[in-house]
Parts: structure tokens; sequence; C-alpha cells
């Protein structure tokens, strides 16, 4: 019997400890399917952020290729205009030393005028002075005819008394 008696006891005991085994075990099973299912959902949601996420990406890299290439045109352009900033400059400093050499000949022809100028004012003088003498000398010419004339009409009037 007492044999029976425990084997009878560990009949009990297994029965006993069985039922809160399967119980615990159950509970574990619930408890890991619930972690599962959470972790699931958020994995899903992660994936759907990330997606999005990527389109986005691609989108904002398009985005600054495009902007990429209109910076390139931009410097193309800043580089087209330099070039031509850079020739107007050329072409100004041109200007700039014809405008003095024109200036420099402006002045030495305004020289050579006032001389010349100054020329024809001292040859009017002398016209002026070689009238005025011819003047003299015609107004002697006719003085020295009247007087002639004179002394031929008084020689006449001797030759003939």
């Amino acid at each position: 019997m007492p044999l029976a008696r425990r084997a009878g006891q560990r009949r009990d005991v297994s029965a006993a400890i069985w039922p809160g085994f399967v119980d615990a075990m159950t509970a574990l099973l619930l408890v890991l399917m619930f972690v599962l299912s959470i972790f699931m959902i958020v994995q899903f949601v992660l994936r759907d952020t990330i997606t999005a996420q990527d389109t986005e990406l691609e989108g904002l890299s398009a985005e600054v290729a495009s902007l990429a290439g209109a910076l390139g045109l931009s410097r193309a352009r800043v580089e087209a205009l330099e070039g031509q900033v850079d020739d107007l400059q050329g072409d100004l400093g041109e200007a700039r030393a014809l405008a003095a050499a024109q200036q420099a000949q402006i002045s030495s022809l305004t020289r050579d005028l006032d001389a010349r100028g100054a020329e024809l004012e001292a040859a009017q003088a002398q016209i002026t002075d070689f009238e005025a003498q011819v003047a003299s000398l015609i107004g002697a010419r006719d003085a020295a005819l009247a007087r002639g004339e004179e002394l031929s009409a008084d020689l006449a009037e001797l030759e003939a008394a």
C-alpha cells in the first residue's frame, strides 16, 4: 500500500500542477501573441512612414536636381554676363582713351586757332596800317599832283607873260 499511496500522491500532485501549468502557458502565449501583434502593427506603421519618407525624399531629390540644374544655368548666365561686363569695360576704356585723345586734339586745334586768330588780327592791323599809308600816300600824291598843276599853271603863266 505504501506504493499505491505514493503513486496516488504522484498522480494527485501532477493533476494539481498540470492545470496551473497549462493556464500559465496559455497566459504566456496570449501575452506573446499580444506583443507580437503590437510589433506587427508598429512595423506596418513604420513601413508606411518609411515608404512615405522615401517617396518624399525622391521628390525632394528631384527638386534638388532641378535646382542644381537651375543653379548651373544661373552660373553660366552669370559668367556670360561677367564676360559682357568685361567687354563693356574694355570698350569703355577705349572710348575714354579716344575721348582723351580727341580732347587733346581739340585743345591743340583751339590753341592753333587762337594763334591764327592773333596772327589774323596782327595781319589786319598791318593791312589797316598799309591802307592808312596808302591813303596818306594817295593824299600826298594828290597834293603833289595838285601842286604840280599849280606849278604847271604858274609856269604857263610865266611863260605867257
